[in-house]
C-alpha cells in the first residue's frame, strides 16, 4: 500500500492554514503594540508660559493669562530628557483690532513624535485696548513745611517733560506728574533723583508706566521772600498795514523772577510789557519795551525792568480773478487763419493786498497764450499758458481753462 504525500505548498495556501496564521500574527501583533505601549509611553503634565504672536505694537491686553497647563504623551526616554522650551503654547493675534474682545483658541507647538493630549484653558478671551504715550510736564509740590523768611530757588527738572504709556483711557486718567521733594533734601542743595508720581482722577483699569520713571531735581531753600518765574506778555497797539501782518513776537528773556508773600505770587501769572505801538511798522524790529509792576499788592520784578522785543513781520498775499483775456496764437505767421476755442480764459493773479486792489491788467503786462510752433495740422489741443512783465508785483496763480482747441477758420 502507497502512502498518499503531502506537499507543503498546499499545505500553507490551504484555508486553513491561512486562517491559522493570520490569527497567530495577530495575537503577537497585539501582544506587543500593548506590552510596547505599557512600558514605553508615559504622560508629562508641566505649565507652560503663554506667548501672544502677532499683536499688533500699538494694542496692548487686558486681563490676560501668562500660562496654561499641558499634558503631553510620548516614549518615556525622550520624555524623561525633554527640553520644556521646545513646548510652546500660543495665541494667534495677528488681524485682531484693538477696542473688541476676542475668543480664540491656544495652540501648543512639541516635538513631532510627542502627542498632545490636553490644555487648559484652551481657549482664552483677548481684550485688546490701544496703547498710547502721552508727554507730560512735570510739576514739582514743594512741601509746607518750608521756614518763615525762606524761600525756594534754582529750581531745575531733568527732564521736564515724561511720557505716560498705557492704554487709551487709562491714560486720559491722569491729571498731572509730579515730584515731592522734602525740606532736607532741599536743604541739601544738590541734584537728587526724584521718582515721579501720578495724579489721577480714577483708578485703571490696567497698567500705566512712566517713562523715564525718575526725574533729576536741584532745588534749594533761600532766606527771603518766595519767589517764582512768570512768562513776559507783550502789549501791542495799531494796526499794521493792509500788506503786513505779526509772524511772531519773541522777548528776551521769555520768563522773569518775581517776588512777594506766596498768597500774593498766586495771584500773578504773567508780566506785560508797556504798550508797543506798530501802526508804523512795515519791517522786523527790535524794541527795548519797558516792564509793567505786577497789580497785586507787595508783588515786585526781581533784578530786571524792561526786555528785548523781536516783531517778525509777512507779506500778506491775496488774490484777484481776470476774467475775459483774450488768447493769443503765438508761433505761427499767419494767425488770423486759425481760430481757437474758448477765444479767452480767467486769470487769477496773487499779490499785496494794496497792489492787487488796483491791478490793471494792461498796466501789468497780462497776457494769455498758446504756442502753435510746429502745428500744421486741426483741430490740436493745446496748453494755455499766461504771463505778466510785473513778475516782481505779481504771481499768477492759476489759468482757466488748462486747455483750449485749436482750429483753422472756415472760408466763407
Amino acid at each position: 500500500m502507497k502512502l498518499k504525500s503531502f506537499d507543503l505548498n498546499d499545505i500553507l495556501t490551504s484555508p486553513w492554514a491561512l486562517w491559522l496564521i493570520s490569527i497567530v500574527t495577530a495575537v503577537l501583533m497585539w501582544v506587543y503594540v500593548t506590552g510596547l505601549e505599557e512600558r514605553a509611553y508615559i504622560n508629562l503634565k508641566f505649565t507652560c508660559p503663554l506667548e501672544y504672536r502677532g499683536l499688533d505694537s500699538q494694542a496692548i491686553l487686558r486681563g490676560k493669562i501668562s500660562e496654561v497647563d499641558v499634558e503631553l504623551r510620548g516614549p518615556e526616554e525622550e520624555m524623561m530628557n525633554l527640553d520644556y522650551n521646545t513646548v510652546k503654547a500660543f495665541v494667534d493675534a495677528r488681524n485682531l483690532l484693538p477696542g473688541k474682545r476676542y475668543t480664540v483658541n491656544v495652540n501648543v507647538e512639541m516635538p513631532i513624535n510627542l502627542t498632545l493630549v490636553s490644555c487648559f484653558p484652551s481657549q482664552t478671551t483677548l481684550d485688546i485696548v490701544r496703547q498710547v504715550t502721552r508727554l507730560m510736564t512735570v510739576e514739582t509740590v514743594l512741601p509746607q513745611n518750608i521756614p518763615e523768611g525762606h524761600y525756594i530757588e534754582g529750581v531745575e527738572i531733568i527732564p521736564r517733560e515724561v511720557g505716560v504709556k498705557g492704554a487709551e483711557d487709562d491714560v486720559a486718567k491722569v491729571g498731572s506728574v509730579r515730584i515731592t521733594p522734602t525740606i532736607d533734601e532741599l536743604q541739601a542743595g544738590e541734584g537728587i533723583l526724584l521718582p515721579v508720581k501720578i495724579s489721577q482722577s480714577e483708578s485703571f483699569e490696567g497698567s500705566v508706566i512712566i517713562e523715564p520713571a525718575q526725574v533729576r531735581f536741584r532745588g534749594s531753600i533761600a532766606r527771603g521772600l518766595p519767589r517764582k518765574r512768570v512768562p513776559v506778555v507783550v502789549r501791542l497797539a495799531g494796526k499794521l498795514d493792509a500788506d503786513y501782518e505779526v509772524r511772531s513776537i519773541v522777548t528776551d528773556p521769555s520768563e522773569i523772577q518775581i517776588e512777594g508773600k506766596t498768597e500774593d505770587l498766586a495771584k500773578v501769572e504773567a508780566v506785560d510789557t508797556e504798550i508797543i505801538e506798530i501802526s508804523a511798522m512795515n519791517k522786523d524790529s527790535v524794541i527795548v519795551s519797558p516792564l509793567r509792576q505786577p497789580e497785586a499788592n507787595g508783588v515786585s520784578i526781581v533784578n530786571a525792568s524792561s526786555v528785548r522785543v523781536s516783531i517778525h513781520l509777512s507779506e500778506v498775499h491775496a488774490e484777484k480773478m481776470i476774467r475775459g483775456i483774450p488768447v493769443e496764437l503765438r508761433g505761427t505767421d499767419t494767425p488770423h487763419n486759425w481760430q481757437c476755442s474758448p477765444s479767452s480764459a480767467t486769470v487769477t493773479v496773487e499779490g499785496r493786498p494794496s497792489l492787487i486792489e488796483h491791478f490793471d491788467p494792461e498796466t501789468a503786462g497780462l497776457k494769455v497764450f498758446a504756442d502753435m510752433t510746429n502745428i500744421f495740422m486741426t483741430p490740436v489741443t493745446l496748453p494755455l499758458k499766461a504771463e505778466i512783465m510785473s513778475q516782481d508785483l505779481f504771481r499768477i496763480v492759476r489759468t482757466e481753462p488748462q486747455n483750449i482747441t485749436v482750429n483753422t477758420k472756415a472760408v466763407r
